[in-house]
């Protein structure tokens, strides 16, 4: 029970960040967007608690550690014919941030990641 709540910790903070770098790059600010968000429908606990750790990066459950768990749940999933294609795709970018060595961040350090590339700054604590 704990790999199948652990993934989708790890999917929502990436669906999360996509959400804030939309709106960051279609002009509102990346605190205002955080803000909206965590007031709306879509805020569950989890987002409602990591989600500021996008503006403010603090070590929690590390890269390796979320990606641990990741992969033991595409295990058993394999091993029960479950697809998962949110969690595959969701570790990937997880690699993606050991890759550019933010491993030792929160898990929530994948926002960086698609602020990188999306050509927006990383969050404040973070910045490399």
């Amino acid at each position: 029970m704990k790999i199948a709540i652990n993934l989708g910790l790890a999917v929502q903070i990436l669906a999360f960040s996509e959400a804030v770098l939309l709106a960051e790059k279609a002009g509102i600010a990346r605190e205002t967007a955080v803000e909206a968000i965590l007031k709306s429908v879509v805020a569950s606990p989890m987002i409602k608690y990591r989600g500021p750790f996008i503006l403010d990066m603090k070590p929690f459950f590390g890269v390796s550690m979320i990606q641990k768990d990741l992969q033991l749940a595409l295990d058993l999933a394999h091993a029960h014919g479950v697809p998962m294609p949110t969690t595959a795709v969701t570790q990937e970018w997880m690699t993606a941030a050991r890759g550019m060595g933010l491993g030792e961040y929160d898990f929530a350090v994948v926002f960086d990641v698609l602020a990188k590339l999306g050509g927006l700054p990383p969050s404040r604590k973070s910045a490399r």
